[in-house]
């Protein structure tokens, strides 16, 4: 007995109903993909019953307000949206995740219904939708920007929190000895994107992959075009909060500088009303209300918004008070901004031909000094890091996720016991190897039927790629004009005679080369990341860029030669910052867990040429080598077949359906495949890849 279950509800089948479900979690003829359970186009009565767990949407006019938070049913019934469904036969799950309303058959009184059915997996996916990494909440993570928090990120990485590591953006160092605070970004865990990705859509997870110290150290670092952030608040805002009298009574002019209380105040520093940019450069709108009395007039008095750089003073904008009056003007005008340049409201009052010239400034005046146009600045020490403000834009999370499955060939399966729970391993870890889990499949398997027994070279490329995605950052960009590939990519040449296609799987980060140049001094023994643009000759030609994303594995690197976090980018005249001197370690990242011995690294394959000096350590431990060498060795080895054929199955083997155990068919072992069409009491087709190595 088939029934069909809608956010809890039972539907009504018609009699002789079939429902043809097709499971896979894997596909081999594509390495980019993963697959999960779907179903044929299923087909409902036009029920009293099922129309009302429909929302009637099969009337004309039917329009109704819905609740995203409430279930998906009933007057509630939203077609754009997929709703919770459960599949049963006999009492036992076949299928449980979504339902999506295809179209609607109306003919007469007659109505009927086009579904489709897929597991939670795609479920999962449609949650996702078009959510943007942007759109994940770390704000637990809000933290100041100071060398303490900086240099303590180093000490715990453990796949959640922040961590500051040392990369070269460009511009952060003079000698690539000591280097800029803004070096320093805050990068978050991989573990905790996809924690937050995974439950922020109404899903649960487990995982032995995310949980090893390995996939903990992983992290995504920052990648906009300087560490910036969103221009929420004004740079300045400041008011008059007492009325100030100036006077003149020589007989020569008189300068002074209005003094404001300050309510915000960041990217400047204030000294006797003069504000003072500590930002790396900027256009600014500078805006001035003055409120006057100018009752004693006795000569010219003229207001100014004035910049100075250096000793060369420029007048933004200016005004003469009306005279004999209490009254009130606005000062407005735009310019730009470098380091250490001025910004002030001088009040100029000339020599008076007789007596004396009173001019007051009265209460609630103000000064507003912001970005122009309103966008985003950069950070400056001792900042309070918004953390979602650092966070990669623009990225959808369902290719984040992606893109996480195809580096480490993960495979994503559904708890039959939980719901909304995902079961997460690469690969190499999925297939159960303990024998007593063996099913035998042989009396199964209708003999009466053709049986197919194709070898793998007539299904598989010839060659397979796997690549992150290219770059235009001055290392990424001279390792392709020269070797004509990506930095870490790979490709696989299986030998297979017959076969001539090319495979390619990449992912949406891209590759990072790890640099050690000492520049001019010859001292540096710093392994560092470079994102940067550069001509490749002039240090003080380097250029921050904006990047595609990238994945870095952290680690605190000891005993190297003091250094010191700078507050300037050069070095012969900056001064550490506080906490920042006489530093004997670093926040190391890159695409190798340690640059002087290391043992794992995140490129699919070797590089040609590194931009360091290597001492000792393992580079053959990479991605295709760790994640998909087996695989690949599985599925093109001479011996490799693929064993098409009907079977019979039950309700109970597919309630117990589990890709990672392996199958008996007539003493070799398969590994399972693919279900095509499965429908209860009917023969249906399966896909077994024969087993040549349970360990590799």
């Amino acid at each position: 007995m088939i029934r069909l279950f809608i956010e809890g509800q039972e539907l009504d089948v018609n009699e002789g109903f079939t429902h043809q479900i097709t499971y896979a979690v894997d596909d081999i003829k594509n390495i980019d993909s993963k697959a999960t359970a779907f179903s044929k186009t299923i087909v409902l009565p036009g029920t009293a019953n099922n129309n009302k767990l429909l929302g009637n949407i099969f009337e004309f006019g039917n329009a109704n307000l819905t609740n995203d938070n409430a279930p998906n049913v009933g007057y509630n019934f939203n077609a754009s949206k997929s709703a919770k469904i459960l599949v049963e036969i006999n009492g036992l799950i076949i299928l449980k995740g979504v339902l999506r309303l295809m179209s609607i058959v109306v003919d007469g009184e007659n109505i009927e219904y086009e579904v489709a059915l897929f597991g939670e997996l795609g479920g999962f996916v449609n949650k996702l939708g078009n959510s943007k990494i942007q759109d994940l909440d770390f704000s637990e993570y809000n933290h100041y920007y100071n060398a303490t928090n900086i240099k303590n990120s180093w000490d715990s990485i453990n796949g959640t929190g922040y961590y500051y590591p040392l990369i070269d953006y460009g511009r952060v160092s003079m000698g690539k000895l000591d280097f800029f605070y803004k070096a320093f970004r805050p990068a978050m865990y991989l573990r905790d994107y996809m924690n937050k990705i995974i439950t922020d859509a109404g899903f649960t997870w487990e995982s032995n992959f995310f949980n090893t110290n390995f996939f903990k150290r992983l992290i995504v670092p920052n990648n906009d075009n300087g560490f910036l952030k969103k221009d929420a608040t004004n740079f300045v805002e400041a008011n008059n909060n007492a009325t100030d009298t100036y006077t003149n009574s020589g007989i020569s002019p008189l300068n002074f500088t209005q003094v404001f209380q300050n309510t915000v105040i960041n990217q400047f520093t204030v000294s006797g009303g003069q504000y003072t940019y500590i930002g790396d450069g900027t256009n600014i709108k500078v805006t001035s209300l003055i409120k006057y009395d100018n009752t004693q007039f006795n000569s010219s008095i003229r207001v100014y918004l004035i910049k100075q750089r250096g000793a060369e003073l420029t007048t933004i904008i200016s005004a003469v008070p009306n005279p004999d009056v209490i009254g009130e003007f606005t000062l407005s005008g735009i310019t730009d901004l470098l380091t250490n340049d001025k910004i002030f409201v001088r009040i100029t009052i000339n020599a008076p031909k007789l007596g004396t010239t009173i001019f007051k400034v009265l209460l609630n005046s103000t000064l507003t000094i912001s970005k122009e146009p309103a966008g985003y600045v950069s950070y400056t020490l001792n900042d309070y890091i918004n953390i979602n403000n650092t966070l990669p834009y623009n990225i959808l999370q369902k290719d984040f996720f992606a893109s996480v499955l195809k580096m480490f060939n993960l495979m994503v399966t559904e708890d039959k016991y939980k719901e909304n729970h995902l079961i997460i391993e690469p690969w190499v870890d999925f297939y159960n190897l303990n024998r007593i889990t063996y099913l035998d499949w042989s009396e199964k398997l209708d003999r009466s039927e053709p049986i197919v027994i194709k070898p793998m070279s007539e299904i598989n490329a010839r060659f397979y790629e796997f690549k992150y995605k290219s770059d235009s950052d001055y290392y990424n960009d001279i390792y392709r004009k020269k070797y004509n590939e990506g930095y870490g990519d790979r490709k696989f040449d299986n030998q297979l005679e017959f076969a001539k296609e090319t495979s390619s799987s990449e992912v949406i980060f891209s590759a990072t080369p790890i640099v050690a140049i000492a520049f001019p001094s010859g001292t540096n023994d710093k392994a560092i990341s470079t994102i940067m643009k550069w001509d490749g000759l002039d240090i003080n030609k380097e250029e921050q860029t904006a990047s595609n994303i990238r994945i870095l594995q952290a680690k605190k690197i000891t005993d190297v030669q003091s250094w010191d976090i700078l507050n300037n980018w050069d070095s012969s005249v900056g001064t550490p910052i506080s906490g920042g001197s006489g530093l004997t370690a670093y926040g190391y990242a890159g695409h190798l867990d340690d640059p002087d011995a290391p043992n794992s690294d995140l490129n699919f394959g070797a590089t040609n040429e590194l931009y360091f000096n290597l001492a000792t350590g393992a580079l053959s431990n990479n991605m295709f080598n760790a994640y998909y060498s087996s695989y690949i060795a599985e599925i093109t080895d001479k011996d490799s077949r693929l064993l098409t054929a009907k079977f019979k199955l039950t309700e109970k083997d597919i309630f117990n359906l589990d890709f990672g155990k392996f199958i008996w068919i007539d003493g070799i072992l398969y590994r399972l495949i693919k279900i095509y069409d499965y429908s209860e009491g009917e023969l249906c087709k399966v896909d077994l890849l024969r087993v040549i190595y349970t360990t590799y």
